[in-house]
């Protein structure tokens, strides 16, 4: 074993270049998207969860806003560890664990006898969710040609698509008025994507090979270069840059530490960006099965049925999420434009009753092209060094604003049906 400069990582990048895009990145993006899968059939239910917490053990508005957050608190301290698992153990040991994670802190939920033991185990399938996403990032950011990065990230947002309506599958047969019902089912059924792509990642998920460059495991760098070649049916071969002396740890550690300053900025930005869209995104998702829940009153269609209908929004949204990025006006002006509509679309259900269906479908539809614009920038920001690190911090930051939402949402809520209920919010 030997240990390559960060210069070298060149070489491993120009590979994957003339390797092509091919079976082997779909064969390893489609693993990392199930856990984008499992995450939205998590994510997805706290709402509709919460509430039917709240009615049955009677809870006041403080412990349902500790509910409510205790799983995005707990998103907030994977995602920070994710930095340091993925990028000392490999890319694909935080999404092992957060699959192990989901599936215990599932059942814990299932099985607990009250609110306190609820939110325990609350908080560890939060945890498990936040330590494999920064992770799932960098291995298709590491695998992935230059030109296809965006496109094949994308897929992993159509995947949490998916896995949104695995979730409303899951509340039309356990809680289908979103309030109440047979929870403690609701709970095993979203740790059921886990639990089947626990088994397949842990013997087809591969590292990747810009994580065994920096490791100095020259064997595996091939193995894996290798075996993407002619996964890909590309005649290349893998030609190792001249070896160099390994690195003393200290010199690490300081290489490390003047990556991660000469990073400040960006990662500045980027822990911004992340919490502006943790903050819409995750407050939204706990906020429209509230709303939705109050407009279907009456309505010939059924909560869960309207939510469907506002999560089949995402797949026209993941369409208009793979054009958008491929302007020619860069990711900054595709920030910009995409935060003016979603102002508007925020001003529509707080001002005019009759346009909430209208900004509810705005937020959905914009939301992923400005979550996706801003993982693409992340993953093309940051050397690959400290990749899950930064990451991990920024997501950390953002992680904030997924914590902060509800338990705003829950502690300003006004008067049900009133103009004033969610006015702080939105």
């Amino acid at each position: 074993k030997t240990c390559r400069p960060a210069a070298n990582q060149k070489a491993v990048y120009d590979f994957i270049e003339e390797a092509g895009v091919g079976s082997y990145q779909i064969e390893q993006v489609l693993l990392v998207a199930c856990f984008f899968f499992s995450e939205a059939a998590e994510l997805d239910v706290i709402s509709p969860l919460t509430t039917a917490w709240r009615l049955e053990w009677a809870l006041v508005t403080d412990q349902v806003a500790l509910l409510a957050s205790v799983g995005y608190l707990g998103f907030a301290a994977g995602t920070l560890l994710a930095g340091v698992l993925g990028d000392n153990f490999g890319r694909r040991v935080p999404i092992l664990l957060g699959y192990l994670g989901v599936m215990a802190g599932s059942f814990g939920m299932w099985s607990a006898p009250s609110p306190l033991v609820v939110g325990v185990f609350r908080a560890l399938t939060g945890f498990s969710v936040g330590i494999g996403v920064p992770a799932s990032l960098t291995t298709i950011a590491e695998i992935a040609p230059a030109k296809s990065r965006a496109m094949l990230i994308s897929v992993c947002y159509a995947a949490l698509a998916l896995g949104g309506l695995y979730a409303d599958l899951g509340l039309y047969f356990f809680l289908p008025d979103l309030k109440s019902g047979d929870w403690r089912s609701l709970c095993l059924w979203s740790a059921v994507p886990a639990a089947i792509a626990f088994p397949i990642a842990l013997f087809e998920l591969e590292d990747t090979p810009i994580f065994h460059l920096l490791k100095g495991d020259t064997e595996n760098v091939k193995r894996v270069l290798s075996k993407m070649a002619e996964r890909n049916d590309r005649k290349v071969q893998w030609t190792p840059p001249p070896a160099t002396a390994l690195t003393s740890g200290s010199a690490d550690t300081a290489d490390v530490l003047e990556l991660f300053k000469s990073s400040a900025v960006p990662l500045l930005g980027c822990a911004m960006l992340d919490f502006a869209y943790n903050f819409t995104g995750f407050g939204c998702g706990y906020f429209f099965p509230l709303v939705i829940s109050e407009l279907a009153e009456g309505a010939p269609i059924p909560p869960v049925g309207e939510l469907v209908l506002a999560n089949l929004v995402a797949f026209p949204a993941f369409y208009l999420s793979t054009q958008v990025l491929n302007l020619d006006f860069g990711y900054k002006k595709i920030l910009v434009g995409i935060g003016l509509i979603e102002i508007c679309a925020c001003l529509c259900l707080m001002q005019v009753p009759v346009l909430e269906i209208l900004g509810i479908f705005i937020l959905k539809l914009m939301m992923v092209s400005f979550s996706q614009t801003v993982n693409v920038v992340k993953s093309e920001t940051f050397p690959s060094k400290i990749r899950v690190s930064a990451l991990s911090v920024s997501g950390t930051c953002g992680r904030m604003g997924a914590l902060l939402a509800p338990a705003l949402i829950e502690e300003t809520r006004g008067a049900p049906n009133s103009p004033e209920e969610f006015r702080v919010f939105l």
